[in-house]
């Protein structure tokens, strides 16, 4: 940083007109230059770095897609913030004559040329009078044309090729090349209305085209008082629809021709010079790559993209000098001393630097743009690198504006060539992962041999001498819902991420054998609809699982096969006609689908892992593994044979191995709630995905009246750690808990699917039934080993180790022989002072420990967190992760490593050794946070919920009233501020996306609520909400159960991009929230501070200390006892009340709910529409009297949370469509009638 003026006087505080890697890059200079930057911002830029790293940030008011060419809005924050100057960057406002005007006229400075001089320079056929005025070469042309006819007058003159150029245009817009007489007329009238609608100017000249040209510009910087100088020049040669795509500096045709350096230069600054230009400039030459001579495009009145080539071989910061320039035009001295200018003219470059412009783009799409989530960016760092950008992980790239995410600059003291080697390394070992980019076609590029040697005309990348072929696949549907996983997923992550990975990982495992992959690699799971694949290189694929036709180029082919997809064909896969899943497995994997918490698997619920944390979608691209075109060469195919495949094992009746646990026993259920259980044919609701398999069955008795803290249903649980595979009751209704399940929650489970037979039930679809078996963990050890032998003998058959008569299925018989729930039982000792323990069985894979009754207890809380610090010290053998709660933890195991009975006996023996640490200081951090109480959103999810689901409960129309009468508590008021009071204390850091579940320190305030029932759709980010007697904070919008309480922060940010944020999840066991209430204004405030990342915590490190705890409870014993007596019996009343009314919604459901199609709908002689599978009707997209096409999406269904498309086929083309049998909402069989057609 070179500074020429003694100082920074009447310009302290700079507002940045712009966005993205401008703003970031002047940022910089401020910064430097200890001068206060002010960034703009739409709320689509929330993301962008530029808001996070300026001094002041400011969101613009209006649209997304104007908000930065918005004058007055611009304006006005530049008058409130105090801003002493503006600069506009490039782009946007930059050349807007009438805008330099404005923010002159407010009084401000213009850091940039002046309004006149962009006047000037704005229309092209003025800048062409000025190049020839100052002796600057230009190009045969012509004045203003003003028809057609003028056209071709003038072209024959000129002689063809000529260009037509729109005068306002620029980059390339309002530009046609026309080669013959027979080409002016359509050319004139393109650039005519391009004109208007792009620069609302019509106006256009004409010039000569030299067919093989170069593009040269040279940097320029006047004072604005005549004197000017110059920074050399940058080749920007190569192009793509006259946009710029690499450039260089200095320009490989100029630096081998010193002389033509001195007259580029020369020219350039003597243009400068005779329109007093002030600031930072670019004067552009057109050159004719066969002689070289050049003649004069346009100037450019502002800084370029490329500056950064030139800041790094003439070492001097182009920004730093358009704000000293800025400063002494502010101070009325005109501008910089120009001697001080030319002692920072050299003339000839140092070194050779490079740069690409990195764009959200899909070159196998016609370049589309490609907005989108960026899930991870890394950049190579070495010596001689420049990154300018405003992206970072979780970055949200705008459909809003230009599509360029960074530039990259690399720069190399002594030769183009190693310029070259960093920038091809650059652009191969940086990982900017999410929504596809151009880093393939740069690097090929980059990488061409006619670069290296510094061959590239305008022509370049149309040319022969460039070949550019992507190595990727491009989606053209994503089926049903397709999504990336792998294995072994995110096991052991824990805080709310759930596991994920393959729902059948043995059929998942096969696919990638087949292909030559690890077992474990990553691949596509396919729901019910198969997607269809377009390969832009070679590439061996195989499909197993779920029963589909797979078909390559509309050639039916064989699933267990290791298949060959030639470049430029398609792969297709139809509707899973038997099992749910198919998995399809491509050699190499998708090497840049980014790596999250240790896996590539997907998450939908959270928008986590896989492509943008979603299932694939029309228009996607993924990379391929770069190897793919030589593995093809060597191709060879393999086959399964039938006897050994998995499909076999399909049914449409399942029974599936389970064990009892943890709450299948006397206190929570009856003998006949477990006949009910394990001989129940229980059949899978339409509303079953990855998270949760919705069952429809008979109702359990319990054991119990309620759930005593834990809420008013008697399945309902103090919040406790879930078991993957677990059984969970919500209310009345059974859900089963796969991989993408929440971890934690307030509802009983009582029997667990074993891991061994997870496989199945990722095949188990709508519409079927389950069983479920009961086994002991022996036997569920067998089934799991049998599943890895299977494997293993697949592996050995494809590496040609045994013959396919040795193959064969998996045994899935096991005897009905099963463990009872509870594995060990240590009563409470009066004497001793301990507690109730309970360890439970849940599943094979994890043991259930809970402790005393259903009662919430901070001291019982510091008990377990002892005994979670011991078994996450890795002391514990087998251990995959450990999650505490309120009352209980749950250890999860691998049964590979270490058995059940052994892993019991550690447990117990835990319990015993740290029987006198449960009064040990525990590490703990207190939170300030923001809460507004009766916030407008909550009332708004209340509402909704009302008119949508329920209209009349206990909680209903105001959870805080609720919550006081339930309670006690003398009023509503008294109640709501009650949150305030005291610290909420973090018991447990799970469910899902870090959300935290807390427990107030004071006994006193400890209220209970049940939750809703049913569950609302809708909870706002950041909600406060109350269920049994824990509090929590929803990490994200979602759908939610526990009464609402006001709203504060989130807790959770997946990229852990935002300041206090170590990992996704904010916080940690045993931390402390205070909340402080503030009003509507103050909260929106500090939320856009936290949405923007400019937010930091106000936190304290400090301990949590039982024994001072212990003396406090004590103090207030008799207080808080009474007030549990009176908050139990109003509990009670308000039970009875909520059980009444839910009896009177049931009732009425009961009579409004009819699932199923009218089957007096069906036209006997016509053609009818049906469902095709378990699902709902979301969608009917034909009318009564349409006559159909065929091909015709008639109807939408909705099943796993995906939507269902319906086609026509050809015996529907040209019927009628009679009735709609099937409205949306109605809930429909495999087979049932959804549209009735007639002839």
């Amino acid at each position: 940083m070179v500074l020429i003026i003694d100082s920074f006087q009447r310009i302290r505080k700079v507002l940045i007109a712009n966005r993205g890697e401008i703003a970031c890059r002047i940022i910089r200079s401020c910064k430097e230059l200890g001068l206060t930057s002010i960034a703009i911002y739409s709320k689509a830029d929330r993301s962008s770095a530029h808001v996070r790293s300026a001094d002041e940030a400011w969101l613009l008011p209006g649209n997304d897609q104007t908000a930065y060419i918005t004058e007055g809005d611009v304006l006005d924050i530049a008058r409130k913030s105090g801003a002493h100057a503006v600069i506009p960057g490039y782009g946007f406002l930059s050349e807007n004559d009438g805008f330099a005007e404005k923010v002159e006229a407010a009084g401000l400075t213009w850091v940039g040329p002046s309004s006149e001089v962009i006047t000037k320079f704005g229309l092209k056929h003025t800048a062409r009078e000025l190049a020839v005025q100052a002796g600057v070469p230009v190009i045969s042309g012509t004045d203003l044309l003003n028809s057609a006819e003028e056209a071709l007058v003038a072209a024959s003159k000129i002689g063809y090729p000529v260009m037509l150029k729109a005068t306002a245009g620029g980059g390339g817009m309002g530009l046609q090349i026309c080669w013959n007489e027979s080409e002016i007329e359509a050319a004139f009238h393109s650039v005519h209305a391009r004109g208007a609608t792009l620069f609302k100017n019509t106006a256009m000249f004409m010039e000569k085209y030299v067919a093989k040209s170069r593009h040269v510009e040279v940097q320029v910087f006047g004072n604005g008082l005549g004197g000017a100088v110059h920074f050399g020049e940058r080749e920007c040669s190569i192009q793509r629809r006259h946009q710029k795509v690499v450039e260089e500096c200095p320009s490989p045709f100029v630096h081998s021709r010193p002389e033509m350096r001195e007259r580029l230069t020369s020219c350039a600054v003597s243009l400068a010079s005779n329109v007093c230009y002030g600031s930072a400039g670019t004067v552009e030459f057109l050159v004719d790559d066969t002689d070289g001579s050049f003649y004069f495009l346009e100037m450019n009145t502002r800084l370029q993209v490329e500056h950064g080539i030139t800041e790094m071989c003439y070492n001097v910061d182009l920004v730093s000098l358009m704000l000293q320039q800025a400063e002494m035009q502010a101070r009325g001295k005109g501008g910089l001393e120009v001697t001080a200018l030319k002692a920072l003219q050299k003339d000839s470059p140092t070194g050779f630097a490079i740069e690409a412009r990195v764009y959200a783009e899909v070159p196998s799409r016609n370049f589309a743009p490609s907005p989108g989530l960026l899930q991870h960016v890394e950049w190579y760092e070495a010596d001689g690198v420049r990154v300018d950008t405003w992206i970072q992980s979780g970055t949200n790239i705008s459909p809003f504006y230009d599509p360029m995410i960074a530039k990259v600059i690399v720069w190399d003291r002594d030769s183009h060539d190693q310029a070259t080697d960093k920038m091809l390394a650059t652009l191969t070992q940086s990982k900017v992962q999410g929504c596809p980019t151009n880093f393939q076609y740069l690097a090929a590029i980059v990488g061409s041999n006619a670069f290296r040697i510094g061959d590239t005309t305008t022509a370049f990348l149309t040319s022969d001498h460039f070949k550019f072929s992507p190595t990727t696949l491009d989606v053209i549907s994503g089926g049903a819902y397709t999504t990336v996983q792998d294995l072994p997923a995110r096991k052991g992550v824990g805080n709310g991420v759930p596991e994920s990975g393959p729902m059948d990982s043995v059929s998942f495992r096969v696919a990638n054998l087949l292909v030559g992959n690890g077992e474990n690699r990553e691949a596509l799971e396919v729901t019910l609809v198969g997607p269809e694949l377009l390969f832009h290189a070679p590439a061996i694929v195989a499909v197993t699982g779920g029963v589909v036709d797979v078909s390559i180029d509309g050639e039916k082919v064989d699933m267990y096969t290791s298949l060959l997809v030639p470049a430029g064909k398609k792969m297709k896969l139809g509707m899973v006609s038997s099992g749910c899943r198919s998995y399809i497995a491509i050699r190499g994997g998708f090497p840049t689908i980014p790596v999250y918490l240790g896996s590539k698997s997907t998450t939908t619920t959270l928008k986590l892992g896989g492509v943008q944390g979603r299932h694939l979608l029309p228009n996607d691209s993924l990379d391929l593994n770069p190897q793919t075109e030589e593995w093809a060469e060597h191709y060879k195919p393999i086959t399964i044979p039938q006897i050994a495949r998995l499909d076999s094992l399909w049914k449409t009746k399942w029974e599936l191995y389970t064990m009892p646990g943890p709450h299948d026993e006397p206190d929570f259920t009856t003998e006949k709630d477990r006949q009910t259980l394990y001989e129940t044919e229980w059949k899978i609701s339409h509303n079953a995905s990855r998270s949760g398999y919705r069952l429809k069955g008979p109702r359990l008795q319990w054991s119990r009246e309620d759930g005593g803290e834990g809420g008013s249903h008697p399945a309902n649980v103090i919040d406790e750690p879930y078991s993957y595979g677990g059984l969970n009751w919500n209310g009345d209704d059974p859900v089963i808990l796969p991989v993408d399940a929440p971890m934690a929650g307030g509802l009983a489970i009582t029997n667990t699917i074993v891991r061994g037979d997870f496989w199945r039930l990722g095949q188990c679809r709508p519409g079927d039934s389950i069983r479920f078996k009961r086994i002991s963990w022996n036997s569920a050890l067998l089934l799991r080993r049998r599943t890895e032998e299977y494997v293993s003998q697949i592996k050995r058959f494809i590496n040609g180790q045994i013959s396919s008569e040795e193959l064969k299925t998996i045994n899935v018989d096991l005897p009905e022989d099963w463990d009872e729930t509870i594995l060990h039982h240590t009563p409470a000792d009066p004497v001793k002072k301990t507690i109730e323990v309970k360890y439970r069985q849940a599943g094979d894979c994890h043991i259930h420990v809970t402790y005393g009754p259903m009662i919430a207890n901070v001291l019982t809380r510091v008990h377990i967190q002892h005994r979670l610090n011991k078994i996450d010290s890795g002391e514990v053998k087998g251990v995959v992760a450990v999650i505490g709660c309120a009352r209980s933890y749950n250890v999860q195991f691998d049964p590979l490593v270490t058995t059940q009975k052994e892993m019991l006996a550690r447990l117990i023996a835990l319990e015993e050794e740290l029987e006198s640490a449960s009064h040990s200081p525990l590490p703990s951090r207190l939170f300030r946070f923001p809460i507004l109480l009766d916030d407008p959103l909550s009332k708004k999810a209340i509402q909704h919920y009302m008119a949508t689901v329920r209209d009349s409960a206990v909680y209903l129309p105001d959870n805080m009233k609720y919550i006081a009468k339930a309670n006690g508590v003398k009023d509503r008021d008294t109640a709501l501020k009650s949150i305030v009071t005291c610290p909420q204390l973090v018991v447990g850091v799970s469910f899902l996306a870090g959300l935290p579940f807390m427990l107030p320190l004071d006994p006193r305030l400890i209220y209970v609520a049940q939750k809703y029932n049913p569950v609302r759709a809708f909870t706002a980010e950041g909600t406060v909400g109350l269920g049994g007697p824990l509090t929590v904070i929803y990490p994200m919008e979602s759908p939610g159960g526990y009464q609402l309480w006001g709203r504060t922060l989130s807790t959770w940010d997946p990229h852990a991009a935002k300041p206090g944020f170590d990992h996704p999840w904010l916080l940690r066991e045993f931390d402390q929230i205070q909340f402080y209430e503030v009003t509507s204004d103050e909260f929106d405030e500090v939320y856009e501070q936290f949405k923007t990342g400019r937010l930091d915590f106000d936190v304290e490190e400090t301990t949590f200390d039982p024994a001072s705890y212990e003396k406090f409870i004590a103090s207030i014993a008799d207080e808080a006892a009474e007030f549990v007596k009176n908050r139990n019996l109003a509990t009670k009343a308000a039970t009875q009340e909520e059980n009444r009314l839910v009896q009177v919604w049931r009732e009425k459901q009961a009579q409004n709910t009819a699932e199923g199609g009218e089957e007096d709908g069906s036209e006997k002689e016509g053609v009818n529409v049906i469902a095709p599978m378990t699902s709902s009707v979301w969608k009917i997209n034909v009318n009564l009297g349409d006559t159909i096409k065929d091909g015709q999406v008639v109807a939408v269904l909705e099943a796993m949370k995906m939507e269902i498309a319906v086609r026509a086929d050809a015996s529907m083309d040209g019927k009628v469509v009679k009735k709609i049998v099937s409205p949306p909402g109605t809930v429909l069989d495999p087979g049932q009638l959804v549209i009735s057609l007639a002839a």
